[in-house]
């Protein structure tokens, strides 16, 4: 019992240090103020936000809804990370499908629009953490007439 038990802590201890490390390259992304470089990280990226998923111990990716504007979602931005605790904070992420609608369907997301609705994650109910491409948040979507 004592070493699965250790071993569930060291799980979370590294899922808890590889968000943080996540976390770090965010904020460079968000505010490098280096003196030759300035935001040549930003504009390489084009964006200052690493989505991700989170996926939890029943294998299922982890799901927020949110009521105050009515949507679900998997896609998620590191907002902050206690190393203390083992919890972080993230924001949700809204998917958009090709048309720009809502889309809860993995086939079907083209975009991801940041939210500034924010949830806190314990995460010892976390077992894996899926990074996306940040082309999601800097994709456009351009319909063109078919005539």
């Amino acid at each position: 019992m004592k070493n699965k038990l250790s071993g569930e802590r060291e799980s979370n201890h590294c899922l808890c240090d590889a968000l943080y490390e996540l976390k770090s390259f965010q904020d460079l992304l968000e505010s490098s103020k280096t003196r030759f470089f300035g935001h040549l990280f930003a504009k390489i990226a084009g964006t200052d936000t690493i989505p991700l998923l989170l996926i939890s111990k029943n294998g299922e990716p982890l799901s927020f809804s949110s009521t105050e504007e009515c949507f679900e979602t998997n896609y998620f931005r590191i907002e902050s990370i206690d190393r203390d605790t083992c919890c972080t904070t993230i924001s949700l992420l809204r998917p958009l499908d090709i048309e720009g609608n809502f889309s809860n369907s993995f086939c079907d997301v083209v975009k991801l629009e940041k939210t500034s609705i924010c949830k806190t994650v314990d995460l010892s109910c976390i077992c894996a953490i899926q990074l996306l491409e940040t082309e999601l948040l800097t994709r456009k979507i351009i319909i063109e007439p078919k005539w």
